[in-house]
C-alpha cells in the first residue's frame, strides 16, 4: 500500500529540506531550489556455507551510506558565504533533515529522514550554451542516515533504513 498524506501520495512538491547551518530558518530555507536528492543505507549481508555447498547462515557485515543533492550556482555561492574560508569544503559537517508536508492537510503526521554527518568535498560549475539554469549534483558523504524512531531509542542503530 501506498504512503498518503490525507489521500495525497508522496510527492517532490511535499519535500522540505532543513539543516543545522546557523542563520537557516522554516521562512529562509537554504535548499529551496534542490532539484534532487537521494539516499541509501545498505547493509553487506554473505551466506556462510556448510558442508554439501549450501548456505547455513548468513554473516552481516558493515552498514554503508550514500547520498547527494543537486543544487543550483546560486545556492553554492550562499553557502560558500557561510563557510570560514569561502570553500564548500569548508562548510564543515551538517545535518541534512528530510521531511514531507502537505500543505492541504491540518494535521500532517509526517515522515523525517535525518542525513546526519553530511560533508561536501567538491565544489564547481558546469555550464552548457543555452543553459536556463547551472544544477550540479554534490556527493553528500552522510555517516549515518535515520529516522525519528531510531533517534528516540525505540529502533536499533543496527536496522536503521532497510529494515522494518
Amino acid at each position: 500500500m501506498a504512503a498518503l498524506i490525507n489521500n495525497v501520495e508522496y510527492s517532490w512538491s511535499m519535500i522540505q529540506l532543513q539543516t543545522n547551518f546557523p542563520g537557516e530558518s522554516a521562512k529562509s530555507p537554504l535548499f529551496v531550489d534542490c532539484t534532487a536528492i537521494s539516499w541509501n543505507a545498505e547493509r553487506k549481508v554473505e551466506n556462510v556455507y556448510g558442508l554439501g555447498g549450501q548456505p547455513r547462515k548468513r554473516g552481516f557485515g558493515n552498514v554503508t551510506y550514500e547520498a547527494s543533492m543537486t543544487i543550483p550556482y546560486g545556492t553554492q555561492v550562499m553557502l560558500r558565504e557561510k563557510s570560514a574560508d569561502g570553500t564548500l569544503l569548508g562548510l564543515g559537517e551538517f545535518n541534512l533533515i528530510i521531511s514531507w508536508v502537505n500543505d492541504l492537510a491540518k494535521n500532517v503526521t509526517n515522515e523525517t529522514v535525518t542525513l546526519a554527518g553530511c560533508l561536501l568535498t567538491g565544489g564547481g560549475m558546469d555550464a552548457s550554451q543555452d543553459d536556463t539554469s547551472l544544477p550540479r549534483q554534490f556527493d553528500l558523504h552522510p555517516y549515518r542516515i535515520y529516522t525519528p524512531k531510531v533517534a528516540n531509542g525505540s529502533g536499533s542503530w543496527s536496522y536503521e533504513m532497510y529494515a522494518k
